[in-house]
């Protein structure tokens, strides 16, 4: 693969390769000691964006003219070679980035349960074959390492993260596809032997460190390099001499005091009188015990067990002086990374298990059933429906409208990526489970339904909501008793709802815009706090963040001068540092300052705010005021501290693609952060609460590494019930909440509260500051998943 010197990476350019479907691939089981089930099944969304790039260095010159050498294309010397250096230049290797869109189910046999609780090996699809671009050779993108048609191998499973071609010019005139290349690597090896370690390290920071990658050397990862001849005429012997020539210089340069004998060894490995038609395959597989096996069109040639020989191999690749240094930033990047498609999922699947009322069929949690079915009947209205907002089986207005809001932007705004995902519908049916109950909430003009389900008593009973036999009260706010943040925050809701389902059902939207106009008035023209929902809901902020919020919304649905008019005359705004369920500035400014780019001047003071929000929060900033943890963590308070980590990463996300879009950058006194800084610190934040973090852990319950088993949660933590049973409320917390045991039923997706300040967290039920998700958390965090996930399968 030597076409430049070494030190030159420039010409190691990334395209895309085309996918084909395969009828079947042969799975294989992970089983674990930390779960009560006997398996785990591991999900492999997407092959990974891994690219091995172009090989940089010089070849020497062919043998025999015009005969190939793959070897000389294919193998780096560590030393510059003399001026003898080959008489047909090498083209610029094409490496392909894998993008695959299909996520099929995959199961993995663990050789030890090690740290990784749950592995999720990121970008990859079992369900396809990958084609190398240029010459049309298809790879397997799962390895499974079974020699000369036997079906038990001593080697593990591999996946593919990477495939190249390699092709040479002759006399500048015609072009010759010598060769199409894949790499594997054991995705649990990565894990166990490496996650420990480097999992709390940003991929930013991960890429820098030398001593991952001597680490990804030195830790006898399981790792395949398969080569496919694509051109007639390569000699075998070509191969063997080029490999020893390039392994015995990086051999004495990792060690020293190896013994060159096994060189001997491995060149043993290519018989001479092999043929090395199109088609043919060689690979070199490394073992964790220390063999390099050679297989060579589909029969095993030999192995050589030499551990000093095995990482030389490899160092041409991502060694101190690699054949591309780009290669080395890809692997740091893409090992690093996370399945955001399977978050982004689990996300979802998490506001199912918070809804209230009647369950639809196609409802996921199996554990949960169907509850509250008899909310508003003490006030004759019907209030069936919607979401409870936490742990506690309660339904309130002003969270619960703040998470429709939330997901219906994020549905706006993230439509492709989601659709990409195949998650949109799931979206939208979740935005409907809301603005249902709101349309319910809302159907009297000038009233509104605002919380159902007495808090107090609610909270003295720890049971699931199907067994809750706790009073059902109903509070509402109207003109004598107003609530301008909920009415102004249901109103939001309901228009960016409105948007989101525009194309999908016209007349479902234009019934919920209407609604929001009418909530819109009610709240603007009876203002007033409502404090019904204290000390759980509290408005601290006040309401003109709300009616900011809401004529916002109704601006962008309509574009009526009306609620132009009141934004820039009546509405109050203020630069801010925070964006959640009672602070909404910050949100209406990005939205604001997407119109001005778009030309509407007047608007000019909210980017300034904008962009003022984006400098407090960024730690590099000359303006900075938010606390960031020492493992690199906003933290705003103790208290579900998380909500504010994804309200940060998912207005980060909107403004960075706001700011691509219009290639305009954020002015912090005397620095400038453009949009590829903002996306970045997005993804640090979810990163940590999906597992980069100094605890090495997940705050996702049911995704990735030690993930949260006791979350803070009546319905989780409550074995299922005969719904006949009575249940002793003061006894409930002995049986089920004071336990120190696993939850009986997953709650998955729910992000739970998370560390404090320092980093610490503990696992327990009782720790609700820590342990408690809510519905908003969940809401924020969809939009930036579902961009991480398409932005890393392109990548």
């Amino acid at each position: 693969m030597p076409g430049n010197r070494i030190g030159s990476h420039s010409n190691c350019p990334i395209h895309s390769t085309q996918v084909k479907s395969i009828s079947s691939v042969k799975g294989f089981f992970w089983k674990s000691k930390h779960r009560r089930k006997s398996s785990i099944p591991l999900d492999f969304s997407k092959i990974s964006s891994l690219a091995l790039k172009q090989i940089c260095n010089e070849a020497e010159r062919l043998q025999s003219f015009p005969l190939l050498s793959l070897a000389a294309a294919l193998v780096p010397p560590f030393t510059k070679l003399s001026s003898n250096v080959l008489a047909v230049p090498l083209e610029t290797s094409s490496i392909e980035a894998q993008r695959c869109i299909d996520q099929r189910p995959c199961e993995v046999e663990s050789r030890g349960c090690g740290p990784c609780g749950e592995l999720y090996f990121q970008n990859l699809d079992l369900s396809r074959n990958a084609v190398e671009h240029r010459t049309g050779i298809e790879f397997p993108t799962m390895l499974d390492n079974s020699i000369s048609g036997e079906s038990n191998s001593s080697f593990p499973p591999e996946v593919l993260v990477g495939t190249g071609s390699r092709t040479m010019t002759i006399i500048r005139i015609k072009s010759l596809k010598v060769y199409a290349f894949g790499f594997y690597v054991h995705p649990f090896d990565v894990c166990e032997k490496l996650g420990p370690k480097y999992a709390s390290i940003p991929e930013s920071e991960l890429n820098k460190r030398q001593d991952f990658y001597q680490d990804l050397l030195r830790k006898d990862i399981n790792m395949t390099l398969r080569l496919v001849v694509s051109c007639n005429g390569i000699k075998i012997k070509t191969v063997k001499d080029a490999f020893e020539k390039a392994l015995r210089a990086r051999l004495a340069r990792t060690n020293p005091d190896a013994d060159f004998r096994c060189l001997q060894t491995f060149g043993s490995m290519f018989p001479e009188d092999i043929p090395l038609n199109v088609g043919t395959t060689i690979n070199i597989h490394r073992t964790a015990d220390g063999h390099l096996i050679t297989e060579i069109g589909g029969s095993q040639y030999g192995a050589v067990q030499s551990k000093d020989l095995c990482r030389a191999f490899f160092d041409m690749y991502i060694g101190d002086v690699p054949v591309c240094e780009q290669t080395k930033e890809e692997i740091g990047k893409n090992v690093a990374n996370f399945d955001y498609q399977d978050a982004l999922t689990k996300s979802i699947i998490f506001l199912e298990a918070q809804r209230s009322g009647k369950l639809p069929k196609n409802h996921r949690p199996s554990w949960r059933g169907d509850s509250a079915l008899q909310d508003g009947k003490l006030a004759n209205v019907d209030l069936v429906g919607g979401y409870y907002d936490a742990g506690d089986n309660v339904k309130y207005g002003l969270p619960m409208a703040f998470t429709v809001t939330t997901l219906s932007w994020a549905a706006i705004f993230y439509r492709s990526e989601l659709q990409a995902a195949g998650e949109i519908e799931n979206v939208r049916a979740a935005i409907r489970w809301g603005t249902d109950y709101f349309l319910k909430a809302s159907s009297r003009r000038n009233h509104l339904y605002v919380e159902v389900g007495d808090p107090v008593k609610d909270h003295e009973c720890w049971v699931g909501p199907e067994n809750m036999k706790t009073p059902r009260t109903v509070l509402k706010i109207d003109q004598n008793t107003p609530g301008t943040e909920i009415a102004a925050e249901t109103s939001a809701a309901l228009t960016s709802a409105s948007i989101a389902f525009r194309d999908a059902d016209h007349t479902y939207s234009r019934r919920l815009l209407n609604r929001a106009k009418s909530l819109f008035s009610f709240a603007k023209t009876y203002k007033g706090t409502y404090d019904g929902e204290c000390p759980f809901y509290c408005s601290y902020s006040g309401f003109n963040d709300e009616l900011l919020w809401a004529a916002t919304w109704l601006y962008t649905a309509t574009r009526r001068s009306l609620y132009l008019d009141y934004i820039l005359e009546e509405a109050v705004s203020s630069p801010v540092s925070e964006f959640s369920w009672d602070l909404k500035y910050a949100g209406a400014q990005i939205l604001l300052t997407k119109l001005y780019f778009e030309g509407q001047k007047d608007l000019h003071t909210y980017n300034q705010q904008a962009d003022s929000f984006v400098c407090s929060v960024l730690p590099d900033s000359p303006h900075h005021q938010v606390y960031i943890s020492p493992g690199g963590l906003v933290h705003l308070r103790d208290g579900a501290n998380s909500q504010y980590v994804t309200g940060t990463a998912f207005l980060f996300s909107v403004y960075s693609d706001i700011l691509a879009t219009h290639k305009q950058k954020v002015t912090c006194g005397n620095k400038k952060f453009d949009s590829v800084r903002l996306l970045d610190f997005a993804k640090q934040q979810m990163d940590y609460l999906l597992g980069k973090n100094p605890k090495g852990r997940s705050y996702m319950v049911g995704f990735g590494k030690n993930p949260p088993r006791q979350a803070h949660h009546r319905g989780a933590s409550v074995p299922k019930i005969a719904l006949a049973k009575v249940i002793s409320c003061p006894m409930s917390f002995v049986y089920w909440y004071n336990k120190n045991v696993p939850n009986p039923n997953e709650l998955t997706g729910a992000i739970v509260g998370g560390p404090d300040k320092q980093d610490n967290f503990e696992d327990l039920r009782t720790s609700s500051a820590m342990t408690e998700p809510t519905t908003y958390t969940n809401s924020l965090a969809i939009g930036v998943l579902a961009k991480l996930a398409k932005h890393h399968a392109q990548s």
